[in-house]
């Protein structure tokens, strides 16, 4: 009887393993709305994360055989053309006696981040845990004998932070991970140690956070199978879109939604506008990711608190880096600028979390809104004090809606018409920044709906819209968009356009330099902000004679890094390493140039950028010489410049003279670097730059 049970219950199993097997497993590239919804709805709320680039690249620290190698620090291995065996004596260094996975998880949470991105494995291929696949992590090649991230999930845990691992497809030390032999890397080496992150023994993973896609061997086939299958193994888990090919440049959005990753990962940058998809943006507090010893160029807290504002606006999440040291302590620095960030989101953090993108994000520059996810409420952001009024033109409050400022204590009075907006009006007692609740950004809270306010219109020229300029040499035309049942009423001498201003009906071609406005209006709603467009004229040349070479890092687009003065196109104000910048780091910046022709001279203007948290200030002086024979040079002008500590906007100057029509073939500018940091900024003593973008003779 006995053995006829067990053959009964063993026939059981076999049926049932059976129909296990042939239960097809879920496509997880074909998720429903509502399922994605719920499994991203923790990262969603979490808004703000720390990264943490580490490994053996903290041991040279940047710095190989003596040299200063340039790039960032973790890339060290590729840009010294370090060997393999001679990198592996780093790992061999690798000794982090002083790291403690309770006081990183601590600043952390101190800096009101909800969840840790580290490296597991970075493109040197060195592991930051016991792998039972490799012996090239930190038990085996390393002295230190100690399962680091094992440590750090315990910590998290205990602080309510959710672990993610970021790790590379790329291997530099793997000797199959390359074209021939990828296949076997791939599935002997990559997938079998992704297989146990996800283990359980680091706890619940929130996010793999994967780099290194762009490697020809990898393909988006291998991307999808791989999300798959590390869906399968945990199909909470949120995995970004570098697990495939679908990304674009360092903006980071997928091409579209055919492309593998639940995010897109926008890479020392913040998306220009919102967007309807999940994002999030990866951005270093100084230049590098991994631990470099000689880069001081630190951003301020204030920058990194108005970033983490534009990035929830717009919708998306703030993952922002820390490199610790070769002994195991995250720098100063980093630790001093996310001690503030706290200290700002402890009085705020209601607008920071559980949030979600207002129908309008921004208004000017200095004002952003954000929306609470239940949409009861909404929080406009200045992002300058705005004195003893704030008016804002996007937010209509509903009737009877109270108006606070988060940390203050006391209702605000305000008014509001749909013909002027809505005005709130700020106590004397405030007014002292002694008494205001926090530093950099102040957040007013309230409960409104989206204001009737005309679409601001797009003006277009090129492949540029509502550029702030646009350089040009014999002529060039515009083109106004608006939403439909709006009119753009419009200038060209610079004057604020009214009704009664010209209508744009088709494309208008200009041929002289001048300033358009445009501004759209509508019937029963408030007209839109006004567009500013600058046309400038500029005469051709080229570049003569020797000039002062530009940093390697950031030489422009043209030929020897020059002739992108002449190119018409102007650097970004929000982000210097968009490759349109020429940069000079401790040096004065001395160009001559050559007109085809002798001619008669109106104006000579060159563009050039202040973004002081990056140690990027305006000249302490411009001069502007004219010559006939590019030998014999006369000065023509010049004009000075004394940054203050109060003077923090990030923008580009355009600074010139005008020379009245003197006649001249060729001109020369010599920008006066002002030396070294001043004794109130945060890199004091150290080597200022000096960036510009466009010279432009009129």
């Amino acid at each position: 009887m006995k053995n006829i049970f067990n053959k009964i219950l063993l026939l059981s199993l076999s049926v049932l393993l059976l129909s296990n097997c042939q239960t097809e497993a879920p496509n997880f590239l074909e998720e429903s709305q509502e399922d994605f919804d719920e499994r991203m709805s923790w990262w969603r709320d979490a808004s703000f994360g720390m990264f943490i680039h580490w490994g053996a690249y903290a041991v040279p620290a940047g710095v190989y055989q003596g040299e200063d190698i340039p790039g960032i620090g973790e890339w060290i291995m590729d840009r010294a053309k370090i060997p393999v065996e001679e990198y592996e004596k780093f790992v061999a260094q690798f000794n982090p006696t002083q790291f403690n996975a309770r006081d990183w998880a601590k600043i952390a949470k101190d800096a009101g981040m909800k969840y840790i991105v580290i490296t597991s494995k970075h493109h040197d291929g060195f592991c930051l845990w016991d792998s039972k696949i490799s012996k090239y992590d930190v038990i085996d090649a390393a002295p230190i004998n100690r399962n680091l991230l094992k440590e750090l999930a315990k910590a998290c845990k205990k602080e309510g932070i959710r672990l993610c691992f970021y790790h590379s497809i790329m291997d530099w030390h793997h000797p199959d991970a390359k074209k021939e032999n990828f296949e076997k890397y791939r599935e002997e080496y990559l997938i079998p140690q992704l297989e146990e992150l996800l283990s359980g023994k680091y706890g619940d993973v929130g996010v793999l956070w994967f780099d290194g896609e762009w490697i020809s061997e990898w393909t988006e086939e291998q991307g999808k199978e791989l999300y798959q299958h590390l869906r399968s193994i945990k199909p909470d888990l949120i995995i970004n879109n570098r697990v495939g090919k679908g990304r674009q440049g360092m903006q980071g959005m997928n091409k579209d939604r055919s492309y593998a990753g639940d995010f897109g990962t926008p890479e020392q940058e913040i998306l220009h506008g919102a967007s309807d998809l999940d994002w999030e943006s990866c951005m270093t507090m100084n230049d590098t990711w991994g631990f470099k010893k000689n880069d001081h160029n630190w951003k301020s807290a204030e920058m990194l608190i108005h970033n983490l504002v534009d990035i929830i606006a717009k919708g998306g999440n703030y993952l922002l880096n820390v490199g610790p040291t070769a002994e195991g302590l995250i720098p100063q620095p980093s630790i001093e600028r996310l001690a503030e960030m706290g200290e700002w989101i402890r009085v705020n953090e209601e607008a920071v979390y559980q949030t979600k993108r207002f129908e309008h994000y921004k208004e000017g520059e200095e004002i952003r809104y954000i929306m609470s996810a239940n949409e009861e409420d909404v929080y406009a952001v200045a992002l300058e004090w705005p004195g003893d009024k704030l008016t804002l033109r996007y937010a209509e409050p509903t009737e009877g809606s109270v108006i606070t400022l988060l940390g203050y204590e006391g209702d605000l009075e305000w008014t509001y018409s749909p013909q002027k907006g809505l005005i709130i009006n700020l106590p004397d007692g405030i007014q002292d920044p002694e008494n205001r609740p926090c530093n950099y950004a102040w957040v007013f809270k309230m409960q409104a709906s989206p204001a009737g306010v005309v679409t601001l219109p797009l003006v277009k020229s090129g492949d540029k819209e509502n550029p702030e300029t646009v350089v040009f040499f014999k002529q060039v035309s515009f083109t106004i968009e608006s939403s439909p049942g709006s009119t753009v009423h419009y200038t060209m001498d610079g004057t604020d356009p009214l009704t009664s201003s010209m209508p744009y009906s088709s494309p208008v071609m200009i041929s002289s330099s001048m300033t358009l406005t445009a501004r759209a209006c509508e019937d029963g709603k408030m007209p839109s902000e006004i567009v500013n467009v600058r046309f400038v004229q500029s005469s051709k040349y080229s570049v003569a004679g020797t000039t002062t070479t530009p940093d390697a890092r950031y030489p422009g687009q043209g030929m020897n890094g020059f002739l992108s003065y002449g190119d018409g196109i102007r650097g970004s104000v929000s982000d210097f390493r968009d490759g349109n910048w020429l940069g000079f780091e401790g040096v004065d910046m001395e160009v001559a140039l050559e007109l085809p022709e002798t001619k008669s001279i109106k104006r000579i203007e060159a563009g050039f950028l202040q973004d002081i948290g990056s140690w990027i200030m305006l000249p302490k002086q411009v001069d502007f010489f004219v010559s006939n024979d590019g030998i014999s040079y006369q000065k023509v002008g010049l004009m000075s410049h004394e940054t203050k500590a109060s003077d923090k906007e990030k923008k580009v100057e355009n600074i010139g003279v005008d020379v009245n029509g003197k006649r001249a073939k060729f001109i020369k500018i010599v920008a006066e670097n002002i030396g070294v940091c001043p004794d109130w900024h945060p890199g004091a003593g150290g080597l200022p730059w000096v960036f510009c973008d466009e010279i432009i003779i009129e």
